[in-house]
């Protein structure tokens, strides 16, 4: 049965096209009469059709695809408009369109003619983190009954990434544990260059940005600006990506994280410990963050190597930071990790992203904050409790 099939589906078609046409006009030349002739002439047309179009050139161009909102995030709706011209001298009657390596999405059945322009739009709901690619066209031209059946690929990419679902987090400097007790994780000063207070004698060392020319251009006496002194908390982010459970919320947690101190003014670096290392230090910018959101958006919970294994070789980098750890569970080697971190680090945070109720707990004085899918607003607020 397939053997007949795959042969239907090539040149015997045009074969069976070719018998139809002698068996009606044998029939026609042998019966005589009306019926047999009005038989013939009846079906001539659509036979003469189906033989035409096994030659006729299909030619589609300006192949367009436009993704609405240019910007998503998980759990997003999207809407996907293709646009296509025909530019076939030949009237076409049924033209069958989905995308290119497509099996189970969506298809569009026109009815062409002389036709030029088409448009075709549908929905795409609940999307997931990663990326939608649109790789191009997969058209199938065909006449009245299927007789002949032509089909016709065309390229044209097209990549949009899906965000990971941030949260509205609000953020607050964070509380650590330490073996004498609970105290706020250290903070350090820096000069904040965005808000000027005042101007003094130039001093040696001071950077050449910092000259304030509009004194020197009046009375040609080199000045300094000063700055407003500024708290600020470095943390360190690490995102467990060792384990795939609930591994999406966990990636929307990282981001919301990230993005919510960013926003503050916060000073946050972050490390992707996957099988491909991926390291971004103080993220203050818009480029820099749009840069770590692009990598969450195709990141996978792809390494065979425990997160206590890859934060042991961190050490240089976790030591002068306050250590944020995002986790779909904690292992034991993680709490092996925990106990021997005291001597290295600042402090440690591990929230812990799970579907069941869980209680806070200590761990060799790191806090473990369980927190529930759906509920990042209160990340912050729920570490600096007592």
């Amino acid at each position: 049965m397939n053997k007949i099939k795959r042969i239907l589906g090539g040149g015997g078609r045009f074969i069976v096209l070719l018998l139809l046409i002698a068996i009606t006009f044998s029939y026609a030349m042998f019966q005589g009469g009306f019926v047999s002739w009005f038989l013939f002439y009846t079906i001539s047309p659509f036979l003469l059709y189906s033989l035409l179009l096994s030659f006729a050139p299909i030619q589609i161009g300006e192949v367009h695809c436009e993704i609405k909102p240019s910007k998503l995030h998980r759990g997003d709706s999207a809407q996907v408009k293709i646009s296509f011209q025909n530019k076939s001298w030949f009237p076409f009657v049924f033209l069958t369109v989905k995308e290119l390596d497509s099996t189970t999405g969506p298809s569009q059945i026109f009815f062409v003619g002389w036709k030029r322009k088409f448009e075709w739009t549908y929905e795409l709901h609940d999307v997931e983190r990663g990326a939608i690619q649109f790789k191009g066209l997969h058209l199938t031209v065909t006449d009245f009954f299927g007789w002949t059946i032509r089909n016709k690929v065309i390229q044209e990419n097209k990549t949009v990434l899906v965000y990971p679902k941030l949260s509205e987090i609000k953020y607050k400097p964070l509380q650590l544990q330490f073996e004498h007790g609970s105290i706020n994780a250290p903070f350090s000063m820096v000069k904040d260059t965005s808000i000027v207070t005042g101007v003094r004698d130039y001093q040696a060392g001071d950077k050449f940005s910092w000259i304030h020319w509009k004194s020197f251009a009046k009375n040609a006496t080199l000045r300094t600006k000063e700055f407003e002194d500024r708290q600020t908390q470095e943390i360190m982010l690490v995102i467990d990506q060792s384990t795939d459970k609930n591994f999406d919320d966990v990636v929307d947690l990282v981001a919301s994280i990230i993005t919510s101190v960013v926003k503050n003014h916060g000073d946050i670096s972050f490390l992707s410990s996957g099988e491909k290392r991926y390291y971004s230090p103080k993220i203050k910018t818009h480029s820099q963050l749009e840069k770590v959101m692009q990598h969450l958006a195709t990141i996978r919970s792809d390494t065979k190597k425990a997160i206590d294994a890859t934060l042991a070789n961190e050490v240089g980098l976790i030591k002068t930071a306050s250590l944020i750890i995002v986790t779909g569970e904690v292992t034991d080697g993680l709490k092996q990790f925990f106990s021997k971190s005291s001597s290295f680090t600042r402090g440690i945070i591990c929230f812990e992203v799970t579907d069941q109720e869980k209680q806070v707990r200590t761990i060799a004085n790191v806090k473990v904050m369980p927190i529930s899918k759906g509920k990042f607003e209160q990340a912050f607020t729920e570490v600096v409790k007592p």
